[in-house]
This record gives C-alpha cells, sequence and structure tokens, in this order.
C-alpha cells in the first residue's frame, strides 16, 4: 500500500484532457525521430517519491491545508526507475492560521514516460511553453491508501482535504 494524493474529478478530468493532448502533440512532432510519449496512470501523485509514510500521515491528520497548486508539466531526466517521465508539479502548503510559518510540500503526478534511452534530442510541445492554463489552484483533494496490481488501481481510507484559502 501506497500513499496518495487524488485529485477530484474535475481536476483530474481537466489534466487527463491535457495530458492526452500534450502526449498527441508530443508524438506528431516528435514523429520523425522516432520518439514516443506514452501515458502513465493514475494520475495520482505518490507520497513515497517526496516523504515518508509516517510524514504524510502526520502532516495530513494534524495540520490544515491552506491551498495546492498544479503546475505546468515538467520534464525529469532520470527517475529512479531510470525512465524520462513528464509530470505536473503539485505544490500543498500546509499549516493553521494560528501558526506562523507554512509548509510548502511538493509532490509530482507523472502523466507520461518515454522509454529508456529513446528520447535524447526531442522537441516540447507549444502548449509548454505557454503555459497559460497553470498554475491550477486546487480547492480539494483525496489523500488515501493505493494498492495497485496488474495494472489495476484502487483508493483505500480516502479522506476529503479542503483548502482553507480559496
Amino acid at each position: 500500500m501506497m500513499n496518495v494524493i487524488a485529485l477530484q474529478k474535475d481536476n483530474e478530468l481537466f489534466i487527463c484532457n491535457y495530458a492526452r493532448t500534450f502526449i498527441e502533440n508530443f508524438n506528431m512532432e516528435n514523429q520523425s525521430k522516432g520518439i514516443s510519449l506514452f501515458p502513465s496512470f493514475p494520475l495520482w501523485a505518490f507520497a513515497e517519491d517526496s516523504i515518508s509514510a509516517e510524514e504524510f500521515n502526520s502532516i495530513f491528520k494534524s495540520r490544515t491545508v491552506k491551498n495546492a497548486f498544479i503546475g505546468q508539466p515538467s520534464f525529469l531526466e532520470e527517475s529512479l526507475s531510470c525512465q524520462k517521465e513528464f509530470f505536473f508539479p503539485l505544490r500543498i502548503t500546509t499549516g493553521s492560521d494560528l501558526e506562523k510559518e507554512s509548509t510548502t510540500l511538493e509532490f509530482k503526478i507523472t502523466f507520461a514516460k518515454v522509454q529508456p534511452d529513446s528520447a535524447k534530442n526531442f522537441a516540447l510541445p507549444k502548449e509548454v511553453s505557454e503555459g497559460k492554463k497553470f498554475p491550477l489552484r486546487i480547492k480539494s483533494f483525496r489523500t488515501g491508501n493505493a494498492l495497485i496490481e496488474n495494472n489495476a488501481w484502487s483508493l483505500f481510507e480516502e479522506k476529503w482535504i479542503r483548502c482553507s484559502e480559496l
């Protein structure tokens, strides 16, 4: 089981449609180079990539979330799985109104992967440089434990989190 952050359906649909268009444009612009981008699902932020399970549980049980934003798509050259990947950065600011200091947590929602060694020089789609739709403000999201087996995924022990600064 892994700790995850899952977006509400409207936000998930928005990034799913954006990712689909992004992948289609990327593949058209790089077809002559023999480079293809493949979608990655589920569109969740896996906490294990950023913080430990203990930190995750303590942060989302004891602190309020001030705000959350999805940033412009980014590219990671080398990941732990040795695959190049595209992701949406997810920034969550936690802390109560009584606390003077806030903590900003950064996660990533991987939406596409390039097979190893197939992409050395490629062109990014035009919408990456323009980035007019980002950052996207998130009003609420779910945290929970995910079980991923045989290309199927399930979310357990879901907890809705609402941002205090709307």
